[in-house]
């Protein structure tokens, strides 16, 4: 398989306009200083197919469009996306109206640990953390409800860092890299670590959206795709998990950005993801290994 830099700090490989971000190593999404500055590629393109998002930082463009969209499906149109700190600060003036949701998340705040199971000696084996956890509080500051956000978008394997050192040159590119997607992460550690902090999560009473998982196109299609694409859709409630999907639009023409684009969402149950996790149903031809087996020794 071969990869494409499409999009490196931001832009199309080479705009005028990405240069400060790239002599500074700063990603144009968060203002912040870039994850993945060895490459700075925030998608990749296969030999066929569309841009696959790869950065987790790409999800958040337009001043975190899609967590904003996620706390007004859930709370209400009029919610309020602000920093705890600005909770704090607003508590203290009496300015709280009931439609703050506090976000806990890198750069906003911090993020909020999950316990991991206990070791049979009964210690505490570290945590786990959730991207984001999004906090509504009413006019008195206190904890209303809550959703949980997992951002995800899929690494990849090789190097594609010839591309990406011609792009810090100033240099074009011409060719491919001998780089591929990690579509088995998908098996390996996503789908398990949802899991785990599904069943988590639907034992906290104020947890009344359930969680969110924030990911690529071409992931999302993954996921169903290795679900088995049967699985019921529920209401988005308590015990849920609520995949939601994006996708890049165009380049704008005075922007020079691709737009960040909802593509799909599906809700189903923790219960129903982790049964078809654990059962799949598409699995190859039985007895395949023998007659690899007797092809090699022929």
């Amino acid at each position: 398989m071969a990869l494409k830099i499409v999009e490196f700090f931001g832009y199309k490989p080479l705009v005028k306009r990405a240069r400060p971000f790239v002599d500074d190593l700063m990603c144009p999404f968060t203002r912040a200083a870039c994850i993945k500055p060895n490459h700075g590629s925030c998608s990749v393109r296969q030999s066929q197919g569309d841009p696959i998002i790869c950065c987790p930082n790409r999800l958040y463009a337009d001043d975190y469009k899609a967590l904003r969209e996620i706390a007004q499906e859930v709370f209400g149109p009029e919610s309020d996306l602000i920093t705890a700190m600005e909770a704090r600060t607003m508590k203290t003036r009496g300015e709280l109206t009931g439609n703050e949701v506090v976000a806990f998340g890198k750069g906003w705040g911090g993020e909020l640990p999950l316990p991991r199971p206990k070791r049979a000696d009964g210690s505490q084996s570290g945590a786990y953390y959730v991207d984001w956890i999004l906090a509504k509080i009413g006019k008195g500051g206190l904890l209303q409800e809550f959703t949980a956000l997992e951002v995800q978008t899929i690494d990849t394997t090789g190097s594609y860092r010839d591309q990406a050192d011609a792009f810090f040159a100033g240099e074009p590119f011409d060719g491919w890299s001998n780089s591929g997607m990690n579509w088995e992460n998908v098996n390996k550690r996503i789908l398990p670590q949802l899991i785990y902090k599904g069943h988590v999560l639907r034992r906290e009473a104020r947890c009344s959206k359930g969680l969110f998982f924030i990911c690529p196109q071409q992931v999302y299609d993954k996921i169903r795709h290795r679900l088995g694409n049967t699985l019921h859709e529920y209401p988005v409630g308590p015990g849920t998990i609520s995949f939601r999907s994006y996708e890049l639009g165009d380049i704008d023409p005075e922007t020079k950005v691709r737009p960040l684009v909802f593509n799909a969402q599906f809700t189903t149950t923790v219960d129903q993801v982790a049964t078809a996790f654990t059962s799949p149903i598409h699995l190859p031809d039985k007895d395949v290994y023998a007659a690899a087996i007797n092809l090699a020794l022929r």
